[in-house]
């Protein structure tokens, strides 16, 4: 009977040794799994971001292109050319406002740096537009060149708008990357007093 016991005892030690390693790897295959998941979610949110920052970015350049429609306009055919302007430029408009509330529900911060670029460009680029439909159409080759129209001043809010879609896009929280950038920009931060005593 002990030699019985002493069997059972042994077959029950043998099949707890297999136990407990297979709980950890079945632990650690789920936590795999599940880390996979996560990543896999954040790769294509990031892709699909990466994507809609682009389009936005792409419908301000595309804006900041009709002062030289306009100006470039067909002579020969002005109310066919005024409707074919205005439709596009409308729909132009719409897609960005449509891009800016897009943005903020994305990233609030990138929301702003773009809501930023685009009121800076309708001011910059609005006003070339108007002053090419005040002009007449070219009717020369020669003519077709920038008439000196400089938007160098938005050169600032596309570096904003581009260095906000790098941050969120970064492997790196973005406010963390941001307040990295502005220390190593100007320095740490100065010293409270009394704080650190």
């Amino acid at each position: 009977m002990s030699a019985l016991l002493l069997a059972a005892a042994k077959a029950t030690s043998s099949s707890s040794a297999w136990i407990a390693p297979t709980i950890v790897l079945s632990i650690l295959a789920l936590v795999v799994s599940v880390a996979t998941f996560f990543v896999a979610g954040r790769r294509a949110r990031l892709d699909r971001q990466r994507q809609v920052f682009g389009d936005a970015f792409a419908a301000v350049m595309g804006y900041r292109e009709y002062p030289f429609i306009v100006r470039r306009r067909n002579p020969d055919e002005a109310s066919k050319e005024r409707q074919r302007i205005s439709a596009d430029l409308s729909d132009l408009q719409a897609k960005l406002n449509g891009f800016k509330g897009m943005l903020r529900v994305e990233d609030p911060y990138v929301g702003e740096r773009y809501v930023e670029l685009v009121d800076a460009t309708r001011r910059v680029a609005g006003a070339f537009i108007k002053d090419a439909w005040n002009t007449d159409p070219v009717g020369e080759d020669s003519q077709v060149h920038n008439p000196s129209w400089d938007f160098s001043e938005l050169d600032q809010y596309d570096d904003a708008y581009l260095r906000a879609v790098a941050d969120h896009l970064g492997w790196m929280y973005a406010p963390l990357r941001r307040k990295v950038r502005r220390w190593l920009r100007e320095g740490p931060p100065p010293a409270v007093p009394g704080e650190g005593r």
